[in-house]
């Protein structure tokens, strides 16, 4: 028996992703802060796929928690997604100030793992590219590597 999805399912995917990366492209593209804020929120329904997808392949052999979404009216918005409590990616808003004035946008920090605690900056970065829904899962991936590494590790 074959494992291939039906086409119809393979339209539709290859659809709504295109349709997600127009509306992700709109919000990058665009530099103020609601704008920015909506690209965060649009994170976190990410992050909470993702971590209902690793829990899934995890089981209760790992806690993954996502902390709760943003809230516009914070002064500085963000979000957190931790695995085993020793492992974390911080997601939040910016501003970046400029003669011109100040432009927003979306960073990112890996945190834990025997890197000292100190929080390593993670992207995007300008000259790769925006955020999109692969960056931020490869983004968890490599925390999931950690964790994976340091359980080997003892």
């Amino acid at each position: 028996m074959s494992s291939v999805e039906p086409f119809a399912q393979r339209v539709q995917s290859l659809r709504e992703t295109w349709l997600e990366r127009r509306m992700v492209k709109a919000l990058a593209s665009a530099h103020d802060r609601e704008s920015q804020f909506q690209l965060l929120a649009t994170l976190h329904q990410w992050a909470l796929q993702a971590a209902a997808d690793i829990q899934r392949v995890y089981g209760e052999t790992l806690i993954v928690e996502v902390s709760p979404a943003p809230e516009a009216a914070d002064a500085s918005p963000c979000f957190h997604v931790v695995v085993d409590r020793g492992y974390s990616v911080s997601f939040g808003l910016a501003e970046r100030r400029r003669a011109s004035g100040g432009s927003w946008f979306v960073d990112a920090s890996v945190m834990g793992g025997g890197r000292g605690g100190g929080a390593i900056a993670a992207g995007p970065e300008r000259r790769n590219g925006q955020w999109t829904r692969g960056r931020l899962e490869e983004l968890l991936l490599s925390v999931l590597g950690a964790y994976e590494r340091a359980s080997v590790a003892g």
